[in-house]
């Protein structure tokens, strides 16, 4: 097992960067025209998130290692999934991968800073952190996630015809990788992730829901049109286990609880979402029909 994760960080740096070869510098710049729309996007993935991952692992009656788990996975960018089930569902897919691309690239500066300098204001055990460096894990997560989303970027932008004739394997390939890492936490923490069905499974099934009505909310407020709000609302719930899971496995070891949270939060995330078409399908065809 310490070999597959130890293969983890390679992997997620491929997975890294086919994100980046999913979007070129004009579909940025295009993004960009719509400052409210990335803005809002932003925020919500930026500031809310972590936000609401801080106050849920106060109120959660679990052990610290659990709570760490939870401010780790409510940090770390939107994963690469986030993308195709925008596509899916007919979202705004130069939004949702400039939206993967941005903090994944700042995902350097912001995970660092919520593992160093805000998780011990709620974790007062010093032995947890006091091998923590923020320069070693910021580059480390510079080197795994936003550098092969700048190499990416790169590629499609000098290099589109080659990026598009590999698309579909490199696509299909990457999110096989993603699964892969998913399924790795899983295994080797599936003990601690059926405790975690019973002590934190309802505090990460009320995390995503207030991520939901957070995302519903905001984005009706601003009154943005349904393509976008969809993306946003996905962008918001589907957050990059893959990362958690290696950034924690470098800072804390791979026989840590939050490899249980990550992975049960990749697996709720999941559910939800399905629950949330499925209800939509069916108030669609049984009320407004």
């Amino acid at each position: 097992m310490n070999i597959i994760l130890d293969f983890l960080p390679f992997a997620l740096f491929f997975i890294m960067l086919g994100v980046g070869m999913s979007v070129s510098i004009k579909n940025i710049i295009d993004v960009f025209k719509d400052l409210k729309v990335l803005c809002i996007g932003l925020f919500l993935q930026m500031l809310i998130l972590p936000t609401i991952g801080f106050l849920f692992a106060i109120v959660a009656p679990v052990d610290i290692i659990f709570k760490l788990g939870i401010i780790l996975i409510a940090s770390v960018p939107s994963a690469v999934t986030s993308n195709y089930i925008t596509k899916l569902v007919d979202g705004n897919i130069a939004l949702s991968v400039s939206l993967t691309a941005i903090t994944t690239f700042f995902s350097f500066i912001t995970i660092p800073f919520v593992l160093i300098f805000v998780a011990p204001i709620l974790i007062n055990e010093a032995t947890v952190f006091q091998e923590l460096n923020f320069v070693k894990i910021s580059l480390f997560v510079l080197s795994m996630a936003t550098l092969p989303v700048l190499i990416g970027i790169f590629i499609k932008t000098k290099f589109s015809i080659f990026a598009e004739k590999i698309k579909k394997f490199y696509s299909f390939f990457s999110l096989l990788l993603f699964f892969i890492i998913i399924f790795t936490a899983w295994f080797s923490e599936w003990n601690f992730i059926l405790s975690l069905y019973k002590t934190i499974g309802l505090f990460v099934a009320l995390l995503l829901i207030l991520i939901f009505i957070t995302a519903y909310t905001l984005t009706n407020l601003f009154n943005l049109s349904e393509v976008n709000k969809k993306t946003i609302i996905i962008e918001s719930l589907i957050q990059n286990a893959a990362v958690a899971i290696v950034v924690g496995s470098v800072a804390f070891g791979n026989e840590s609880g939050y490899l249980a949270v990550a992975a049960l939060y990749a697996l709720l995330q999941y559910k939800f979402l399905i629950f949330i078409w499925a209800t939509n399908k069916l108030y669609k065809k049984f009320i407004l029909s």
